[in-house]
């Protein structure tokens, strides 16, 4: 399925007209129901949608595992899901201190992310989402939409069964109180991003031991909560 569309466009440079051709985002619209009930309608880009639902799932705290999923059946436009009966939330992540960070282990990773979109490339119309596990493997997702560049990336691990307690986050665009929720509640310990985050979410982040940097620009960056997972010389 196409993710971008092309168009012939008129662009002004240095006030000369041209006709070029550009490349714009697809916008498509994800019908979720969840045992036979409307449960989400989504508007993503049609890429990666399995990890995308899983995704949403497991950071919405209605599944922990891959399991807990009896049936997931995508068509166009609609994905239905069926859960395996009597699936039990054992309630809110503990944040553990598994990963710790030094700050130039910070600047490098961000600095190699802005460079990983291809379709940020051809379109400038999406945000991104990177999972870093302390093991060495990485996860990348695209999407226009950051919370769902998250859900994608998030969904993703859970079907290659990743240990979330050992991975961090960085993520394109600010840091809402959502997308904090996310973390936490898929034990994901540190959130990073070159945008700041908004008051909601420092807060969410310091009363559930979250690590939250933002303002990660060239060698600086602002430690909002969470400082004792960032190694300091």
């Amino acid at each position: 399925m196409d993710v971008s569309k092309g168009f012939e466009i008129v662009r002004i440079e240095e006030n000369r007209a041209s006709t070029v051709h550009d490349q714009v985002i697809v916008e498509y619209d994800l019908a979720v129901s969840l045992n036979g009930e409307h449960f989400v309608d989504m508007l993503c880009t049609p890429r990666d949608l399995e990890c995308l639902v899983y995704g949403h799932l497991f950071a919405e705290g209605v599944i922990r595992r891959k399991a807990d999923v009896r049936k997931l059946k995508i068509t166009e436009h609609r994905a239905d899901i069926v859960l395996e009966p009597n699936v039990q939330i054992e309630g809110k992540t503990e944040l553990q201190k598994k990963v710790l960070l030094h700050p130039q282990d910070i600047f490098d990773a961000v600095g190699a992310f802005h460079s990983q979109s291809g379709l940020f490339s051809d379109t400038g119309g999406v945000h991104n989402c990177a999972l870093h596990h302390s093991n060495g493997d990485r996860i990348f997702m695209e999407d226009l939409g950051r919370h769902n560049a998250g859900d994608k990336a998030l969904g993703n691990a859970l079907l290659e069964g990743w240990d979330l307690s050992q991975v961090y986050m960085i993520t394109s665009g600010r840091v809402p109180k959502y997308m904090a929720q996310k973390a936490i509640n898929t034990g994901v310990s540190i959130i990073i991003s070159k945008s700041p985050p908004t008051d909601k979410a420092v807060e969410l982040a310091r009363a559930n031991n979250l690590t939250l940097c933002g303002f990660v620009r060239g060698r600086r960056m602002n430690i909002y909560s969470g400082l004792e997972r960032i190694l300091r010389d």
